[in-house]
């Protein structure tokens, strides 16, 4: 059975569990209020209706998406929120339709719905930690610089998924084999030369260990490519990258109608803060910088300002850090929970930005981002967003380059679908608010923890 089919069948059966999750919860709510089973049947249009409305609800939080290595954290949180949704939208739809079904068999029902499915998932997610975790990995890389980010990155994963044994430079290629008995899984960095990556690939195969590889920049384009046949010849077909013009209209259209909800929402929380940072620091509420967008177009990005007035009047544009002092206190809140971010619905509406799509870059940093990679230009094929897939995916401190990786997937598979998912993601990434954190400097004075046999870089 092929892996594809696998996960196939994985998702079928979680849909097919949740399915009967949430029937039993509205029964046994109905049991415990002493609701008529008979008057439950009536209205089992509307039950069936709240259910599919759920499912829908788990699938644009990514709930029947692949869980393995992934954070628990993560998968709590998201099904908490996507229950919350399901549960909000449900009584909204009894109001709205007159369901005769009672505030209370929901509210109760919702409850059970979720100590049934959290519990399944925890279950799940553990005993594929059991079955998967603690994988013993291999670092391939082209130099042993290359090797320690890479490395780092497995200590810093989430406890008890991978466990580095050693890592392998390119100038010692014909060790490979002689660790392979003791390894569980091979990672190949993007900056080995293709040719080894091949070599390795094949080897690992042939010795049944499982193969990560970092994709490099253009290998994107390979991802949506269909194979095809010209004569004998087997070509990938990679289809061009142009959107369809209604694709345009639906997402301007969904552009405008969920910042306008969002404003008005959110307007009380704006006007307390447009008072707030003005009284507990020297300056204006709002800050206006210029960045590129669309096609290269500069334009004037509105925020809220999180920073003391003329923070780079001395340093000139630096990127914030972790524990940058130009923050000012009432800042470091608005970034934790992204609140600074929300003046840019104005720039939405006005068509500037959208709400999904790669952050925009000021143009000092872009004419950096393009001399080390040329591919940094497809991010202006597509507008810029207040939220991205690099956003909900990865950290504020992700380096340039792993954050591209992300952009470049969004602009080669960028759907609606995928929009409304990074959307209802971003709730997730404000609530945990790790991923807000600021570049990480490491002093050389730190000291560095010995992991695995490897020397890393220790990061906060």
């Amino acid at each position: 059975m092929s892996n594809h089919f696998s996960k196939r069948i994985e998702k079928c059966l979680m849909i097919g569990m949740d399915t009967v999750f949430i029937l039993t919860g509205f029964y046994l709510a109905a049991l415990i209020l002493g609701y008529p089973f008979a008057k439950l049947e009536e209205q089992s249009s509307s039950v069936l209706i709240t259910t599919l409305v759920c499912l829908l609800t788990f699938y644009l939080f990514d709930l029947y998406g692949s869980w393995q290595r992934k954070s628990l954290n993560n998968l709590i949180c998201s099904t908490f929120l996507a229950m919350m949704l399901f549960a909000v939208t449900s009584l909204v739809m009894g109001l709205l339709l007159s369901w005769t079904t009672t505030v209370h068999l929901l509210f109760i029902a919702s409850l059970l719905q979720f100590v049934f499915i959290v519990s399944a998932r925890l279950a799940i997610w553990h005993f594929a930690r059991y079955r998967n975790g603690l994988k013993n990995v291999l670092v391939v890389s082209k130099s042993n610089m290359d090797g320690q980010v890479i490395a780092d990155k497995f200590h810093r994963h989430h406890r008890g998924w991978f466990r580095v044994m050693d890592i392998v430079t390119t100038q010692h290629r014909g060790s490979i084999k002689k660790y392979l008995k003791q390894t569980d899984v091979v990672i190949i960095s993007s900056e080995v030369e293709r040719s080894m990556q091949s070599s390795v690939t094949n080897l690992c195969i042939r010795y049944g260990k499982e193969v990560l590889i970092v994709p490099r920049m253009f290998e994107f384009a390979i991802k949506e490519a269909d194979i095809q046949q010209v004569d004998d010849m087997m070509v990938f077909s990679i289809p061009s990258n142009n959107v369809s013009s209604m694709h345009h209209v639906v997402k301007r259209s969904m552009d405008i109608v969920f910042s306008m909800i969002l404003l008005i929402l959110l307007s009380p929380i704006m006007v307390v803060v447009y008072f707030l940072i003005p009284l507990t620091s020297k300056g204006p509420a709002f800050f206006k910088q210029e960045r590129v967008g669309l096609n290269e177009k500069p334009f004037q990005i509105v925020k809220f300002r999180s920073m003391v007035e003329d923070a780079e009047k001395n340093t000139g544009p630096v990127l914030a850090t972790e524990k940058d002092p130009r923050i000012t206190a009432v800042g470091r809140v608005l970034r934790a929970i992204r609140l600074d971010e929300l003046p840019q619905l104005f720039n939405v509406l006005k068509g500037e930005m959208s709400l999904i799509g790669p952050r925009p870059e000021r143009a000092f940093f872009v004419k950096q981002f393009k001399k080390d990679n040329s591919e940094y230009m497809k991010r202006f094929d597509v507008k810029p967003g207040i939220t991205g897939l690099a956003q909900v995916s990865a950290n504020y401190s992700t380096p340039v380059e792993e954050k591209l990786r992300y952009d470049l997937l969004y602009v080669r598979s960028g759907s609606l679908t995928l929009d409304i998912k990074i959307l209802m993601q971003t709730i997730r990434v404000v609530l945990q608010r790790d991923q807000a954190k600021g570049v990480v400097l490491s002093p050389e004075a730190e000291a560095k923890p010995n992991y695995g046999g490897i020397t890393i870089a220790k990061h906060n």
